[in-house]
């Protein structure tokens, strides 16, 4: 075997051919368009045929010549396939192939061949052989086999070097003359390749070889040329990665690996519910289930919250998404429930979110902006904030008309709570109804063609209202410092009582002033009485008799009608 090695490496022809050829190969354009069989391929087998395939085979070999003594003998190939373009949908993809085989064809002499060969050289029943050393370029058609392989059949053009020798490794001289030491070929291949990997696959691989000549086993007998076969296995080698989509997430195998760090094989590396692709498309991240660390994860704010899985508080009303889902508001809504008010700002007011009106007046938390949305009745004047609303009166304001009888009070004895003076008689309503028990609906209640309010005896022997006392309580008529505040409510009031008292019936009007203490009270009643005297000034009313009384409440002065008749002794 020795001399047999050594007459082999000194017949092998330089490989410029080889080269020449990987070279063209190369050059060729391979298309980016995938067929649809190609795309619908179960995990493992390549979406995106593999653009460059390298084989090494071994291979067993077998002589079809004039002998009927052929022996099985054993070689081997190198190729080197290249991706080419698509055919059409179903119709599979064209690779082109180059190669080169290192082949051993071996035969047993026998007397026939002693017609053709020096006898001096050739001995009966020894196992002659002939080296085969074909450089390939075929054409192959891919399709898919299964699940996980890949069946490639073609042919083409070869070119063979060849030598027939004796047992010895010597080249058989007769008749040498008669042959050159290449022929060309047309080689028909089958090859299956089954996938291991993203680059490597188990390949079985079987090639038809006829020749254009009748001399492969070193003479010309029969009347057809020489032809031999070739069977084997091998691995393959494909490069670059494979760019499928394992996983079918949108995303090649490559760009995971290389440039998103993701896993090729789960679809959904981070495990939050989106798929890899899906995240890139929207801008999250495939690698951390929560990209806004908000606390939900990507595939609850987009398929169950709708939420923005980009941001913290999606409808920035303040309130982080998860805090949403979690108190029950909608997290892709600043207003929960649509009141005017957001939901944080409801919750700072305390006001519930989840309903527009939290106090059940009639009107939604966001209208009740100087009225208290957790109030019913803000100024607990017996009528709901709505209702005030819907009558035009003030729901902060007890009194609208500053005429000291309640707006709920107004509208259930039938006065008009937007006027001091329903009937225009010169009374107020509420002097009418608690002083004079008079009609404040009517200006001349004993019809007597004098107006209550001018008339001395409007109503002599009434029984409309048994009251008979009148006084006022205010509160927060004095500023720190015991200074009166003319802008406050209260004083505002104290002043339209004194100028709509009933002159024809009152005589005077009484004024105590409280104080903690008496040095308080008469600080307080120097600073009132002068200030109320000279506001007074010009007005047609009764007599003010202001003075102090040590009184250790909330509340800071007291009025009091006094009747001509003595109704209020």
């Amino acid at each position: 075997m020795t001399k047999f090695s050594r007459s082999l490496a000194a017949r092998i022809p330089t490989p410029a051919v080889f080269v020449s050829l990987l070279l063209l190969l190369s050059s060729l354009p391979a298309q980016a368009q995938i067929s649809a069989r190609d795309t619908q391929a179960p995990p493992l087998a390549p979406q995106i045929p593999r653009e460059w395939i390298f084989s090494v085979e071994g291979s067993a070999t077998k002589l079809l010549d004039d002998f009927s003594d052929t022996r099985f003998s054993n070689g081997g190939a190198l190729t080197l396939r290249r991706y080419l373009r698509n055919l059409g949908p179903g119709n599979g993809t064209l690779y082109g192939m180059i190669g080169i085989g290192f082949y051993d064809l071996q035969w047993k002499t026998d007397r026939q061949m002693l017609a053709y060969f020096d006898t001096t050289q050739f001995d009966l029943n020894e196992v002659y052989r002939s080296f085969a050393m074909p450089i390939t370029l075929e054409a192959l058609w891919r399709t898919r086999v299964g699940t996980e392989a890949e069946l490639f059949l073609g042919g083409g053009l070869e070119f063979t070097y060849f030598s027939p020798m004796n047992a010895n490794g010597d080249a058989l001289p007769k008749p040498q003359d008669a042959y050159g030491k290449w022929t060309v070929g047309i080689p028909f291949t089958a090859m299956l390749d089954y996938m291991l990997t993203e680059h490597f696959s188990f390949t079985l691989q079987a090639t038809l070889h006829p020749t254009f000549t009748d001399y492969l086993d070193g003479l010309r007998a029969g009347d057809w040329t020489d032809l031999y076969l070739t069977a084997g296995i091998g691995i393959t080698y494909s490069f670059p990665e494979a760019d499928g989509d394992r996983d079918y997430d949108g995303l090649s195998n490559r760009e995971e690996r290389v440039q998103y760090k993701t896993n090729p094989d789960n679809p959904d590396t981070d495990g939050d519910g989106l798929n890899d692709g899906e995240e890139l498309a929207r801008g999250t991240s495939p690698l951390f289930a929560d990209t806004d660390n908000d606390g939900l994860s990507d595939g609850d704010e987009v398929r169950r919250w709708g939420t923005d899985p980009l941001r913290k508080d999606s409808d920035s009303d303040g309130i982080a998404d998860l805090e949403e889902t979690v108190n029950g508001t909608n997290p892709t809504r600043a207003d929960s429930d649509n009141d005017g008010l957001s939901d944080s700002v409801e919750y700072a007011r305390g006001t519930d979110p989840l309903r527009m009106d939290t106090d059940g007046d009639g009107l939604p938390d966001g209208l009740e902006t100087v009225s208290s949305p957790l109030l019913r009745d803000t100024d607990g004047d017996g009528l709901d904030d709505g209702m005030e609303t819907a009558y035009g009166l003030r729901s902060y304001d007890s009194d609208f008309d500053v005429d000291g009888l309640r707006d709920e009070m107004e509208i259930r004895i039938g006065t008009d709570p937007h006027k001091p003076d329903t009937d225009n008689d010169g009374v107020t309503d509420y002097s009418e109804y608690f002083g004079l028990m008079t009609d404040p609906r009517n200006p001349d209640t004993d019809g007597d063609g004098i107006p209550d309010g001018s008339d001395p005896t409007p109503i002599p022997h009434s029984n409309y209202n048994p009251v008979q006392r009148l006084s006022w309580v205010f509160g927060e008529i004095f500023k720190r410092g015991n200074a009166v505040d003319e802008s406050s409510k209260a004083f505002i009031q104290l002043l339209h009582l004194i100028r709509s008292a009933p002159r024809q019936h009152i005589y005077e009007l009484e004024i105590e002033v409280f104080g903690k203490d008496m040095t308080e009270a008469r600080a307080r009643r120097s600073e009132l009485e002068p200030f109320l005297r000279k506001l007074t000034t010009g007005w047609d009313i009764p007599i003010i008799t202001v003075f102090e009384k040590v009184e250790n409440t909330y509340n800071d002065a007291r009025l009091r009608y006094i009747w001509n008749n003595g109704m209020g002794r």
